[in-house]
């Protein structure tokens, strides 16, 4: 129910003979969720994806909103004390049970756990009210960081990737806990591995609360995913009343390994404690899942001495952190279940993810979040609710603030240790001193999270900020020069700038970059109701609401040549823009990669959007599906790669074309034997230059050799460097593709100038696709999408320049697959697929 300001009040008091009628009334709630979702399930809110709509929801979080609920329980359930815990209240009001007032709350990450002992029946009805008071006011994307005073997802206020929509309700579960005389409180099984990497132990950590003073048989299990036994302990203590903690440690011999996606399997193992009486009645028990891996940060090989330890290391073998920025799957992030995490973290997996940062300017994910990540090998970096604010972005150094952050953190570690995909722990996004440098632990808000850090989970990495300095960007005019650490930007794709930029990057880590790619025109036309979809300009409300910074109408105006702001190119338009994020990411991956292990990761800002944006940074969009740019990434980030490294992508007749060719290799086969084959390739097929390399696998990145060729004219004035790379059983095992252009003004604009080209496209059973190109000219980006995103369907390769008379085979994750027809085939110059 929905109440102006302090009106619920005499609502509450309705068994005293007054009545009143709620603003909003009665209507169901979905828990865990929030207000905004249920209202929209009731028709009083528009969905706020379309056109403008999220304006008209503003009104939402200025009420006050009761959630009721009546529950009974029965005497052979409660046992002799009995607690009522809302894990997760969102964010400020008061509870009451049977008449009377429990607690007020404040703050969304700590659970509020009562005692209701002496207010819960047995015999009749118990009706609980949760009151919420309107949503606090603080800054989102631009405001004072150092004023912050209330730790609540900031990004719900506006920021470039989402507009204000600002949750309220209940957004993590509720439920009743009794117990008589143990109760455990906190568990944690800290997996630890020997040096010979062979065998393992488990430090057991347990805070309980004793009732009542006596003998308990403590029981440890460690039991494998296969559900086989693989350790057990028993001991009998004397346990005090009050709070105490429980140590023990348990030996496991032979354990299996845990590693990050791509560098072999994730095995789980149970864990779990019993507590029993002298009497051998069970008082209290949990499990966790954990898994065996040994964690490491070191120096970067010959980084600057003050440059922090930024190379993963995992089981003794650095790891290469291919990352995205992680945010929540939409703004009511109470309401996202477990199937969803899944299917957008799925994604990551298939991209060859294999870090995901959470921002910081949001929330601790729940736990579906982070036992996905368990079992697939996503390692998790984990920001602590900071962010910049853009006038200012110091932390807060306020001491109440500082002691509410301490306790989150606090909290949040020890829900969160025991996971082995957790790997770093870091004070927030692009928190800075005056001047842009990014702040260490000279702040006291930074040297009080790396306090606690150390005190509570000294194993695992901490970080002050992200980016961590010494200089927030890197600048071309200072690379070489070591100021480039951990470092942020740019996100925008730089035209003629790029290729120098990357070329010359000397940073150690790049924790953000990205470059916008809009959504799919129909998309963008679906969502604009009472909206124009064309001009995608900085005068059309509908695209300043929906990413008013990633709008690139001048920049696709250089690059594309004039577009017409009367005559609707949105199609045309949206593969333009995507063709960009997709070019700007790969070679700016491509340019790190060949800088390992000097460089030690890259993590794309941003993976995923909560907003259906029609324009911004992500590679998948907001219903899943994804962007071109995820399958360059997913080809860029692979175990074996082959990549060009290039000075421009336009070029005059008689100019020479020069690249160098690199080999990476994370698959450890040094020593092992590649061919690699060069191809310069007009857009008919024409084969102008072909040049054939031995290379031998030495190192993660291996200069193949170098490819020059003096351009000559070519149809469209376009041009293409096919590469392939085959093992000694002549076995393709990686392949890429590059578009260069002679168009010295515009260098994509014959990309928009190109007749058709036709494609047969035949289902050849078991989620296997054939698509020959049975035209004269080359197909340019050919896109396969699913006509269903909810689908979340997935290929083994995609966006691809099919050649003339050229079949590629395809394999989906779609099953069944009855026909083509449930698929979407695009790209810059493609006909109707026959």
């Amino acid at each position: 129910m929905g109440f102006y300001k302090n009106q619920w009040r005499l609502y509450e008091s309705m068994e005293l003979g007054h009545e009143i009628i709620p603003a909003i009334g009665h209507m169901k709630a979905r828990i865990p969720g929030s207000v905004q979702t249920d209202l929209m399930a009731n028709g009083w809110l528009k969905d706020p994806n379309i056109g403008l709509a999220s304006l008209d929801g503003e009104w939402v979080d200025n009420r006050e909103w009761v959630y009721e609920t009546n529950f009974s329980i029965s005497d052979d359930w409660l046992q002799d004390r009995c607690e009522l815990v809302f894990e997760g209240l969102d964010y400020s009001g008061e509870i009451y049970l049977n008449g009377g007032k429990v607690a007020g709350f404040e703050g969304m990450f700590i659970p509020v756990r009562l005692d209701i002992t002496d207010r819960i029946r047995t015999n009749g009805s118990n009706r609980l009210l949760v009151v919420f008071h309107a949503a606090p006011d603080i800054d989102g994307q631009f405001g004072y960081s150092n004023q912050i005073r209330k730790l609540k997802s900031r990004f719900n206020y506006a920021w470039d990737w989402c507009p204000r929509i600002v949750p309220v309700g209940i957004w993590r579960d509720v439920y009743l806990q009794t117990y008589s005389e143990v109760k455990i409180n906190d568990f944690y099984p800290n997996a630890m591995v020997e040096d010979n990497l062979i065998d393992g132990h488990v430090r057991f950590r347990t805070e309980v609360t004793v009732q009542r003073r006596g003998s308990y048989t403590i029981s440890y299990k460690v039991i494998t995913d296969q559900g086989e036994p693989k350790a057990l302990a028993v001991h009998t203590m004397e346990l005090e009343c009050g709070n105490s903690f429980i140590e023990h440690e348990l030996a496991v011999a032979d354990i299996e390994l845990w590693w990050p996606n791509g560098y072999g399997n994730q095995p789980l193992y149970e864990v779990g404690i019993e507590i029993t009486s002298d009497n051998h009645i069970m008082k209290c028990q949990d499990r966790k899942l954990i898994g065996f891996r040994k964690l490491e940060f070191i120096k970067n090989p010959n980084s600057p001495e003050s440059a922090l330890p930024y190379t993963l290391v995992i089981n003794g073998r650095p790891i290469f952190m291919k990352g995205v920025n992680w945010v929540p799957i939409r703004p009511f992030y109470g309401d996202v279940k477990e199937d969803e995490y899944a299917n957008y973290l799925g994604r990551f997996k298939d991209m060859n993810v294999n870090i995901l940062r959470v921002w910081g300017g949001a929330i601790i994910e729940k736990q579906d979040f982070y036992q996905y990540c368990d079992a697939n090998g996503l390692m998790v970096w984990q920001e602590l609710l900071q962010s910049s604010s853009g006038i200012n972005n110091t932390p807060p150094d306020d001491p109440k603030f500082l002691d509410d952050l301490e306790q989150v953190a606090i909290f949040a570690i020890k829900e969160k240790r025991s996971h082995p995909s957790l790997v770093i722990w870091c004070g927030g996004n692009e928190l800075m001193w005056e001047g842009f440098k990014p702040v260490d632990e000279r702040h006291a808000n930074i040297a009080r999270l790396k306090k606690v850090v150390e005190e509570h989970d000294p194993d695992r990495g901490f970080l002050p900020t992200s980016a961590s300095g010494p200089s927030f960007n890197a600048n071309v005019e200072h690379m070489g020069n070591g100021l480039h650490h951990d470092v942020h930007g740019p996100w925008l794709y730089l035209e003629g700038d790029h290729y120098e930029f990357f070329n010359k990057d000397d940073s150690l880590l790049l924790s953000e970059m990205g470059t916008p790619g809009i959504s799919r025109a129909e998309n963008i036309e679906k969502y604009a109701i009472g909206c124009s979809a064309w001009p995608p300009t900085k005068e059309n409300p509908y695209w300043v609401h929906r990413g008013a910074w990633w709008i690139q109408w001048e920049q696709l105006n250089r690059l594309f040549g004039e577009w017409s702001r009367d005559h609707n190119e949105l199609q045309i338009y949206s593969q333009a823009s995507r063709y960009v994020q997709m070019e700007s990411l790969r070679y700016a991956i491509e340019s790190t990669r060949r800088r390992e292990p000097y460089a030690s990761g890259f993590i794309i800002w941003m993976g995923n959007e909560p907003f259906a944006n029609n324009s911004n940074t992500s590679v998948i969009e907001y219903d899943g599906m994804v962007k071109p740019a995820y399958y360059a990434v997913k080809n860029a980030f692979s175990a074996l790669h082959i990549s060009a490294k290039y000075d421009k992508v336009n070029f005059s007749e008689g100019e020479r074309f020069s690249c160098q060719l690199y080999l990476h290799d994370e698959l450890g086969t040094n020593g092992q034997t590649f061919e690699v084959q060069a191809e310069i390739v007009g857009i008919d097929g024409t084969v102008y230059k072909q040049d054939r390399f031995t290379c031998t696998s030495e190192q993660l990145a291996t200069q193949v050799g170098e490819l020059d060729w003096i351009v000559s004219g070519a149809p469209y004035s376009l041009f293409f460097l096919r590469l392939q790379v085959r093992d000694k059983e002549d076995a393709v095992v990686s392949t890429n593709t590059y578009l260069y252009s002679m168009d010295l003004l515009s260098p994509y604009r014959p990309l928009r100038q190109l007749p058709k080209a036709s494609l047969a496209v035949e289902h050849m059973g078991e989620g296997q696709l054939q698509i020959r190109n049975v035209s004269d000219i080359t197909a340019v980006g050919v896109m396969i999408q699913e006509k269903e995103a909810s689908r979340f369907v997935s290929f083994n390769h995609n966006y691809l320049h099919i050649f003339p008379g050229e079949s590629v085979t395809i394999e989906s994750s779609m099953q069944p697959m009855d026909s083509v027809e449930q698929l979407i085939i695009n790209g810059f110059n493609i006909g109707l697929p026959s």
